[in-house]
C-alpha cells in the first residue's frame, strides 16, 4: 500500500547558521484526516490533509515532492492549524536540481507540535453517480438508493478519505492536467483562492449537504474510504424508503418510436420525499423483486443534473396489458390554387385535411394515466373536441385517466397547408 509520504517528503533542519546547518530527518506520521472534494466538470480535485508535526526552535525546512502524481505545483499550500501564532512560513523555494519539488522554511519560536494543513489540486479523481429503485409490489413507491462511484488515476492512494462532489460547472482558462508539469501560472492562483474559500464552509452532517454556491452545489458522502491509485470505488450516499411512483403510458414517436411506451416517473421534490437539494446527472435503475432472492430489471435511464422539482422518467418497455391504436379515418385535397402558364394549368397551393382517431383500452385492474403526443409538420391547423394542451409549435398533448378495465377514443383533425397557400413562412 502506498501512503503519501513517499510524496510529501518532510525532513526537518535546525539552522544553526549558514554554512554549519545540522539536518535532522523526522519520520512523517500518517495522514490525520484528508480529504477530496472532485469537480468533474473541470477533471479537478482539491486535496486537504492534515498532520500532527513536531518543529525544532529556529527554521525548519520542509520539502513537498509530487513526482510520478498529477498534482499541479502552483496550487500547495501549507497552514498552521494550531500554535499558528508560534510558527511562520519565511519562504518557498523550488531547488534548481529539481523541477517535481519544493521547499517550505517555516520559522519556529521554540520547540512546538502543531496541527498543519497542506492542500493542493490534483488531476485523475473523478467520479459518476448512480440511482437503483426497488419497486413496491403494486409500482405506486420505491426504495430508492444512490451511490456514487470515484475513480483514482491521481498517481496517489488516499487512504480514509471524506469525499465531497461538486455538481455543476466551474471556469477555469486552462485544464489542470496541462499545469502538472511544473508551469507557475498566476492566473490560475485566483481561481485556486476562491474555489478554496467556497470549499472551507464547515460541514457538520455526515450525509448528503448542500451547500450554494452560485453555480455548484457541494454534496458530502457519509463515511470515509480508502481510494487506492487505479482503483474505484462505490461509496452509498443515500438511502430514501417510499419515494412515490406514477405510471404513465406515452405515445410519442420522436422519443420511444410507434408504441405506447411505460413510464415510471418519480419527481425531485418533497413530495416525493426528495428535493432537499439538486441530484447529480447519472444512470436510474429500476428493479422489482422476482423471488427467491432475484431481480428482475425493469428499465433504466441516463440523466442530466435533475434540478429540484424536476421530474425523472424512466422507460419501463411493452405493457401488452394497455393498447393503443392510431387510425386515419378520412383524406382529403382542398383549396386547391392554380396558377396558367401559356394555355397550361398548374396547381401552386393546396390544403390536405385528414381526420384521425386514437382508441385506447386498459386491460389493468386499476385506473392508468394516459399522454398521447401528435406530431405535426409544416404550415397546420390543429382541431379536436377533446381537450389538448400545446407543448410546442409543433407538438399538441392529450392527458386523460382511465378506469381499470375501460376504453376510449380521441379523434382529432389537421389542416396542413402547402405551396402557395402556406400562411406561416
Amino acid at each position: 500500500m502506498r501512503w503519501l509520504f513517499p510524496l510529501l517528503i518532510l525532513s526537518v533542519f535546525t539552522l544553526a547558521g549558514p554554512l554549519n546547518a545540522k539536518e535532522e530527518l523526522v519520520t512523517l506520521p500518517k495522514r490525520d484526516t484528508v480529504q477530496l472534494t472532485i469537480y468533474n466538470s473541470v477533471d479537478l480535485t482539491l486535496v486537504r490533509e492534515t498532520r500532527d508535526l513536531t518543529f525544532k526552535k529556529g527554521n525548519n525546512r520542509l520539502q513537498f515532492s509530487w513526482a510520478n502524481t498529477l498534482i499541479d505545483p502552483t496550487s500547495v499550500e501549507f497552514k498552521a492549524l494550531s500554535n499558528a501564532d508560534k510558527l511562520e512560513v519565511l519562504d518557498t523555494s523550488y531547488p534548481a536540481e529539481s523541477n517535481q519539488m519544493l521547499i517550505w522554511t517555516v520559522s519556529a519560536d521554540e520547540d512546538t507540535t502543531a496541527k498543519v494543513e497542506i492542500s493542493y489540486f490534483t488531476s485523475g479523481i473523478s467520479w459518476n453517480a448512480e440511482y437503483h429503485g426497488m419497486l413496491s409490489s403494486d409500482e405506486s413507491s420505491m426504495h430508492l438508493t444512490a451511490y456514487v462511484s470515484v475513480t483514482n488515476n491521481s498517481g496517489e492512494e488516499y487512504e480514509n478519505a471524506k469525499v465531497r462532489l461538486i455538481v455543476g460547472s466551474i471556469h477555469l482558462v486552462e485544464e489542470i492536467a496541462a499545469l502538472a508539469g511544473g508551469q507557475r501560472m498566476e492566473r490560475m492562483k485566483a481561481a485556486y483562492s476562491k474555489m478554496r474559500a467556497a470549499d472551507a464552509a464547515p460541514n457538520k452532517k455526515r450525509e448528503i449537504v448542500k451547500e450554494g454556491l452560485s453555480e455548484y452545489y457541494i454534496y458530502s458522502i457519509e463515511g470515509a474510504e480508502t481510494i487506492p491509485n487505479g482503483w474505484s470505488k462505490r461509496l452509498e450516499s443515500f438511502v430514501q424508503d417510499g419515494v412515490a411512483l406514477r405510471t404513465v403510458y406515452t405515445w410519442d414517436p420522436s422519443k420511444y418510436g410507434n408504441a405506447l411506451a411505460k413510464l415510471l416517473v418519480f419527481k425531485n421534490d418533497e413530495a416525493h420525499k426528495l428535493g432537499r437539494e439538486p441530484l447529480p446527472a447519472g444512470i436510474v435503475r429500476l428493479f422489482r423483486d422476482a423471488g427467491s432472492n432475484r431481480l428482475s430489471f425493469v428499465g433504466q435511464v441516463y440523466t442530466d443534473y435533475i434540478p429540484k422539482n424536476d421530474e425523472v422518467k424512466v422507460n419501463a418497455g411493452f405493457d401488452p396489458e394497455v393498447q393503443l391504436k392510431m387510425k386515419r379515418t378520412s383524406f382529403k385535397k382542398d383549396n386547391l390554387t392554380f396558377r396558367w402558364s401559356g394555355n397550361r394549368q398548374y396547381i401552386v397551393g393546396w390544403d390536405t385535411v385528414e381526420d384521425f382517431e386514437i382508441e385506447i383500452k386498459n386491460f389493468r385492474k386499476r385506473a392508468v394515466d394516459f399522454e398521447v403526443n401528435v406530431v405535426m409538420n409544416g404550415d397546420f391547423d390543429f382541431d379536436s373536441k377533446t381537450k389538448s394542451t400545446k407543448i410546442d409549435f409543433r407538438t399538441q398533448r392529450f392527458t386523460l385517466t382511465m378506469e381499470a378495465g375501460g376504453s376510449t377514443k380521441v379523434t382529432y383533425n389537421v389542416r396542413t397547408r402547402y405551396g402557395q397557400n402556406i400562411k406561416n413562412k
